[in-house]
């Protein structure tokens, strides 16, 4: 009987260690299991992977997919892939013993990398701005790894030509913690140009450039290597060509509109405040969109608001012709204002045919009970006592409207010729 107790727990014991084996044989069954196992067994990823005394090269590039820009917060959101490359002295295997595998595939977590961070990054409690992808490891300790990075950086924006603005930014790329004589940051391109592969968006992007610069601060002998990317971008605008620049145009031939109305017209008045409503609307919309605080204000911010004066001195023009015009005067106009009304201004502003078919303005009659239209030249009224002096208090009226027409427009033309230079 204890013999067969023996035989028992002996077959059993055979049979657990082919389990064993078996499960052992299945998991490492590739020849990449048996890699990863060989090289990741005892590999210390905060470690770096070189001896104390000599350097680790990191050679970084940049593939820009995609850029934003916040003008309420001063920000440019660079969306990008960050191409970073080095040699790992503890990744190195040779090949032939594992079946000719030349290339493994090795999470980022699992290896050591380089802390390069974004310097001026606009969220300084977070530095990871790269997403968790696997890095590529060669048999020579070559390894390449290009996370998806997110990279915010404020910027000082010129927002003078807003939406025709053109913006320059700058990343800064360095070790946060190794000097220049462990960590040799380099770029990818010699040129120090930066790979563009943008989808359609807003912003085209003009120029972008890199360029490495060493640094040795006071504190510490040993120097440190900083990439520095600068990027320069062009808005694409062909939106706001109905949307802000339109208006423009609408706005300033109403505001011109107003001064070939009849001295007399109350439509004058309405017109004036339908344009400065709509230009006080944009106003707001600009206060919205665009920041409030900075050095740099917006040409069409300017340009708006000039405007809108412009209209209200046009209102205030307006209640003098109009009170020229409508009020019956016992008084002549002065003979030296007449005098130029009869002659070379007179003919400039197109006077003397004004006589003849637009002096026309509304009287009460002795008894203030009807409205009717008189033409003061011809004096076709009946039941009407208008005087000739009104007659020549009309052209004036006529002439400052005119005399102002041409003032707003050389106003306009010069605004516009600043803006184009």
């Amino acid at each position: 009987m204890f013999f067969y107790y023996h035989i028992i727990i002996l077959l059993s014991a055979v049979h657990w260690s082919n389990a064993v084996g078996a499960m052992k044989n299945l998991w490492n069954s590739t020849y990449t299991d048996q890699l990863k196992h060989d090289l990741l067994f005892k590999y210390d990823k905060f470690a770096r992977p070189a001896q104390h005394f000599n350097m680790t090269t990191v050679k970084m590039g940049l593939v820009i997919k995609h850029i934003e820009i916040d003008e309420e917060k001063s920000m440019m959101i660079v969306i990008a892939w960050n191409k970073l490359g080095w040699i790992d002295e503890k990744l190195k295997w040779n090949a032939s013993e594992y079946g000719g595998l030349q290339v493994l595939h090795i999470a980022d977590h699992e290896i050591w990398q380089p802390d390069i961070v974004l310097y001026n990054s606009a969220q300084a409690n977070n530095i990871d701005h790269y997403g968790n992808t696997h890095c590529l490891v060669f048999y020579d300790g070559t390894v390449i790894w290009v996370p998806p990075a997110q990279l915010p950086v404020f910027c000082d924006l010129d927002l003078t030509w807003w939406p025709y603005d053109t913006q320059s930014c700058h990343l800064y790329f360095g070790s946060w913690t190794f000097s220049g004589q462990q960590i040799n940051l380099t770029m990818r391109e010699e040129n120090g140009e930066v790979e563009v592969d943008m989808e359609a968006g807003q912003w085209e992007v003009i120029s972008a450039k890199g360029q490495r610069h060493e640094f040795i601060y006071k504190c510490c002998p040993e120097p440190y290597y900083r990439v520095d990317y600068t990027i320069t971008v062009k808005r694409r605008t062909p939106a706001y060509h109905a949307i802000l620049f339109t208006p423009v145009a609408m706005s300033i031939a109403l505001t011109l509109a107003v001064f070939w109305l009849t001295p007399a017209a109350t439509e004058k008045f309405l017109l004036s405040g339908v344009t400065a409503i709509i230009i006080s609307m944009y106003l707001i919309y600009f206060s919205v969109r665009l920041p409030s605080v900075g050095i740099y204000t917006p040409v069409i911010v300017q340009f708006y608001s000039i405007n809108l004066c412009l209209v209200c001195l046009s209102m205030v023009a307006s209640v003098i012709t109009h009170n020229l015009s409508r009020k019956v005067r016992s008084r002549p106009v002065p003979w030296v204002i007449k005098k130029f009304l009869t002659g070379r201004l007179g003919t400039f502003l197109a006077l003397s045919t004004t006589k003849n078919s637009f002096l026309v303005q509304s009287y009460t009659d002795k008894n203030g009970e009807e409205m009717q239209e008189c033409n003061l030249v011809r004096e076709e009224c009946s039941n009407m006592s208008p005087s000739r002096n009104d007659s020549d208090w009309l052209l004036l009226a006529i002439a400052l409207d005119r005399i102002m027409f041409l003032i707003y427009l050389l106003i306009f033309t010069l605004i516009i010729i600043v803006c184009l230079i």
